[in-house]
């Protein structure tokens, strides 16, 4: 589990930061249940997401969405925003907008038990440019070579820049094993014997029209990084490592590409992650501070109520980058696969098989090893094992054992088991 997931699964149901840039005092218990908000407004021109649920207790592992609440975002000049719940605790702005430089924003959720919450006023900053985007072949301290992801940023023209980041990889995936032909099961019935065979067992090959040799995977950043420009020469960010990737991460296989966005804040929103990112890289929260509640800037009407949580109005600025593999590591093998792609051959007929006119009878199952692994998405064909009459009489005699293809885990020959056939609309080779 990531730093985030285990701060939110864990610390944000008992902690409270009282206001956005102060000190704080905590308070006890009481907290399982409490709203918890996660609403983010950017100048982008997109349907705008507010992400509502519930503190739950330590022992429930799975979110509580709040179902059916009502969201509004007002800006200081009178324009309206509703919000829908598109899936359990996900609402969705009901039109496309960004927020406007400069202007200000309150949020605005009522619940379906009638409870109001409003968030502060919160001024849209000045966006920061992302000047330069590269990569770079790098040595850790620690001796692990791979790859640095680096930016070169220029803080806004008016005033220090507070800014966050996050990132979406995406890279290629080739299937070591893939073959142009599949599994093809005729006969699953052991009894099921025609002329000429003595079970009744059959399975062919056909040719693999699926489209699962070239996949592309995807993942997101989960951490909450910072940096700011308050302190650097220029007001500017230089040569900031946003991301290392190890030279065995499978990712940079082949080609990957990374869209880094820069989401500008105001201090307050600064400071609120700064102090959810000292909490969430603590491994031991419960001996660092004593256990309470957080809260950003967003109120209960009654004052009775509890929430956190953060209203969040930002400027985002990103760019996208693209690399090989060989770029950096020309003449080196690429990263392991992330399947050990050993081969097997399971039978076809079980050993100990054999049928009767009162049907089929075993020693032990009539399932086909076979059969069942290939139904359970278990193999796929690698290359003919033929059962030679030398393989039988070292079997003594039986076919019951025998396996007529060598097989690998399915995600050695298809690639949609680690991603997805279809290539991104952005993607340049």
């Amino acid at each position: 589990m990531d730093r985030m997931n285990r701060f939110l699964n864990i610390v944000l149901i008992i902690l409270f930061l009282q206001g956005c840039v102060e000190t704080f005092e905590v308070e006890t218990r009481g907290f399982e249940g409490l709203l918890v908000v996660d609403a983010k407004l950017t100048d982008e021109l997109k349907r705008q997401k507010v992400n509502l649920s519930r503190a739950r207790p330590f022992e429930v592992d799975s979110v509580i969405a709040e179902r059916n609440a009502t969201i509004r975002m007002t800006s200081g000049s009178g324009s309206s925003h509703a919000f829908q719940e598109v899936s359990p605790g996900l609402y969705e702005s009901l039109e496309v907008f960004g927020a406007s430089r400069g202007e200000s924003y309150q949020m605005e959720i009522v619940t379906a038990d009638g409870s109001t919450f409003l968030s502060e006023e919160v001024t849209t900053p000045n966006p920061s440019a992302i000047e330069d985007l590269h990569a770079g072949r790098t040595v850790k301290d620690d001796g692990d070579e791979g790859i640095s992801i680096m930016l070169n940023s220029r803080g806004s023209v008016n005033g220090n820049s507070f800014l966050r980041y996050e990132y979406e990889e995406d890279y290629k995936i080739i299937a070591p094993d893939w073959s142009p032909w599949e599994f093809d099961i005729v006969d699953d019935d052991l009894c099921d014997i025609v002329v000429g065979q003595a079970f009744g067992f059959g399975v062919e090959l056909k040719p693999n029209e699926n489209n699962n040799r070239v996949c592309y995977g995807h993942r997101e950043s989960t951490d909450i990084i910072l940096a700011d420009s308050e302190n650097l020469i220029g007001n500017s960010v230089s040569d900031y490592r946003l991301r290392f990737i190890s030279k065995n991460d499978f990712a940079i296989t082949h080609r990957y590409s990374i869209l880094v966005k820069q989401v500008s804040l105001n201090q307050n929103a600064y400071s609120y992650y700064e102090n959810l990112d000292s909490f969430s890289s603590n491994d031991d929260v419960f001996t660092s501070i004593q256990p309470g509640f957080l809260e950003g800037n967003i109120r209960a009407a009654d004052g009775i109520s509890k929430v956190v949580g953060f209203f969040e109005v930002s400027s985002v600025r990103s760019q996208r980058l693209f690399f090989n593999y060989t770029d950096f590591f020309p003449n080196e093998n690429g990263p392991p696969y992330p399947i050990n792609c050993t081969i097997s051959s399971p039978a076809l007929i079980p050993p100990g098989a054999h049928c009767s006119t009162a049907g089929g009878i075993s020693d032990g199952t009539l399932g086909s090893p076979l059969i069942d692994g290939i139904r359970a998405g278990l193999y796929v064909y690698y290359m003919e094992n033929l059962i030679t009459p030398e393989r039988i009489a070292e079997n003594e005699g039986r076919l019951g054992g025998l396996g007529p293809f060598w097989v690998k885990p399915k995600a050695c020959g298809d690639c949609t088991e680690l991603g997805s056939n279809i290539k991104p609309e952005f993607w340049i080779e």
